[in-house]
């Protein structure tokens, strides 16, 4: 598939990835942390979340065919023995994610429009089914707009009501307390922070979209990843303090709940938000699809089942006729090929490679980039296919019989989504970034040295987030009212 994606379309899809249903809680963030420490809150999480989208993004040109970059391919190049533990976060994580969203339009539609909230969510696939089965992340970029068009209604409703109920009429009677500094309640701080960290995960479809970006220099990159962390922080900020100043301790666990429900902007607000839901269901399953293909590549790997399993195998060479793809390799760039024209790469975990020119090299990304339309592994139709069907199904399925799943939705946060928004990138950085340097005998820059040990702090913060989010959920904390 031919990468067609602009900047702007997919900086609108990563904002729809990040920006969910979690940005009803952040007013009830800032009821337990107050203005000051909220605020501080969420500019932690966007700086370090912000920064595992760049590391990633950096670990990936380390690559000779970046546009090949995916958890797989850059576990198999670092950690190769724990690749499938990866891919089973990212599973978690989306899988858990996406059954919520079914559970929540089964819970929302009916109050709109009246019937059974089974026949609502049977009726979503209708919708759901063809967008899972869009295999470019790009083609759900309308469907994203339409979206964030809907989150965007929403934060200004709650912004209008902050400024028509509070700053002109001065109705303060639905108020409870306002914590300008200090932290409201400490047990609750626990609590909201994991609200707040986990609010901004978006790194299960990074790597599609520098994929398929047209232009994929690091740049643009960059471009999409600021633009989406600016974005929804304003959306955060936005309707957490104008949310949590309207009703102040009084306000709920999600802020929709604290209007008037016979408003008919409140009806027009719930409308909205089952539509993000249901737009945003497809942005989840696209990740999750890619991460059980993975897991049955590395079995096939791993035990031999199937042919069709291949992964790119250790040596360069190649039959005309033969179609395996080429190794996952380091780049080099063409100015430090023609200073070296004999360059031996010796890389960690048994993967060398001789290269000898840039032309070679040009032939050799040209060679991956025909073998992998979807990963960096081979994703046959029949096999997608199978897989989209088997997934939605047993979400569907898991759907339609289970009312709350509470537990392990906040188990599944604490450890899918720290796994692949802090952890998983700061492991991957402190593993590439610099050995591109070191492959030619060059001395790792300062800039590169700050940003290895920056991933290692990356690590620790993801560790400690999942320890604390896991103590929070199983031990106590503050609930949602």
């Amino acid at each position: 598939m031919e990468p067609t994606a602009s900047v702007t379309s997919s900086t609108v899809n990563l904002v729809k990835t990040i920006v969910g249903a979690g940005l009803f809680a952040i007013p009830f963030a800032f009821k337990n942390d107050g203005i000051l420490v909220g605020i501080l809150l969420i500019m932690l999480a966007a700086v370090t979340s912000g920064f595992g989208l760049f590391i990633l993004a950096k670990c990936s040109k380390t690559l000779i065919n970046p546009r090949n970059a995916s958890f797989f391919s850059i576990c198999m190049l670092t950690y190769p023995s724990l690749s499938p533990l990866f891919d089973l976060a990212m599973i978690v994580q989306c899988f858990g994610v996406g059954l919520s969203y079914l559970v929540l339009m089964g819970d929302i539609f009916p109050s709109l429009f009246g019937g059974n909230r089974d026949y609502w969510i049977v009726a979503s696939a209708f919708i759901v089914v063809p967008l899972c089965c869009l295999k470019k992340l790009d083609n759900l970029k309308y469907s994203s707009i339409l979206g964030n068009i809907a989150l965007i209604y929403l934060a200004l409703f709650i912004f209008g009501v902050f400024v028509k109920d509070i700053l002109i009429e001065g109705n303060t009677f639905a108020r409870g307390e306002i914590s300008w500094i200090r932290i409201y309640d400490g047990k609750g701080l626990l609590s909201t922070f994991s609200i707040i960290i986990f609010a901004y995960v978006g790194a299960m479809n990074l790597f599609s979209i520098c994929r398929e970006l047209e232009n994929d220099s690091m740049e643009n990159i960059l471009k999409v990843i600021n633009g989406s962390i600016g974005i929804s922080s304003i959306f955060f900020l936005l309707v957490g303090i104008s949310g949590y100043l309207t009703f102040g301790s009084n306000v709920q666990g999600n802020i929709i709940l604290n209007y008037d429900p016979n408003s008919i902007w409140i009806y027009l607000g719930k409308f909205c938000l089952a539509f993000m839901l249901l737009l945003s269901f497809p942005l989840l399953f696209h990740p999750l699809r890619i991460a059980v293909n993975n897991l049955v590549v590395w079995f096939g790997m791993t035990f031999g089942a199937d042919d069709t399993c291949a992964v790119p195998s250790t040596t360069q060479e190649t039959d005309e006729d033969d179609t395996t793809p080429t190794p996952i390799q380091l780049s080099i760039s063409e100015e430090e090929m023609e200073a070296n024209p004999e360059i031996e790469l010796d890389i960690e975990e048994g993967l060398s490679q001789t290269v000898t020119t840039a032309e070679d090299t040009t032939d050799v990304q040209a060679e991956v980039s025909s073998d992998h339309d979807e990963e960096d592994i081979n994703f046959p139709d029949s096999r997608f296919y199978l897989i989209t069907g088997i997934l939605l199904t047993s979400m569907y399925l898991l759907a339609l019989n289970v009312k709350s799943f509470a537990l392990v939705l906040a188990l599944v946060g604490a450890t899918g989504s720290t796994s692949i928004s802090f952890t998983l990138p700061g492991l991957f950085g402190y593993k590439l970034i610099g050995t591109d340097s070191l492959a030619i005998g060059r001395m790792i820059s300062r800039r590169d040295r700050f940003y290895k040990r920056c991933s290692l702090l990356l690590v620790w913060f993801g560790l400690g987030v999942t320890f604390l989010s896991l103590y929070v959920t199983l031990f106590g904390g503050a609930g949602t009212n």
